[in-house]
């Protein structure tokens, strides 16, 4: 989980990373989704059972339908780390989304 500027409003937002050392350009970018503390439809609740490391300090749901590219040098903070298995719901849910296995 880190924070970056968001590009849909002012100020930042918290990202999920969902690429690993297996993604190309990994250390270099990574693709996240982004975080939102609305709850929608779809979205992935990140409760206390989800964090590895750290916290949210408010409600908080992943998007899995809202992905960019961050590069390495514009992340301001790294904010901790959800659980591998959320993770992977969140990367199943886009690929789902996208048209990809079930």
């Amino acid at each position: 989980m880190l924070w970056h500027s968001a590009p849909f409003r002012e100020g930042g937002r918290r990202y999920v990373v969902l690429s690993d050392e297996h993604h190309p350009f990994y250390g270099e970018e990574y693709l996240v989704a982004g975080v939102t503390t609305t709850e929608r439809d779809g979205a992935i609740e990140l409760t206390p059972d989800t964090w590895a490391e750290g916290g949210a300090p408010k409600r908080s749901w992943a998007s899995p339908w809202y992905i960019l590219t961050l590069k390495h040098e514009t992340v301001t903070d790294r904010l901790g780390r959800i659980t591998t298995e959320t993770t992977n719901q969140i990367a199943q849910e886009l690929m789902r989304l996208v048209g990809i296995g079930d």
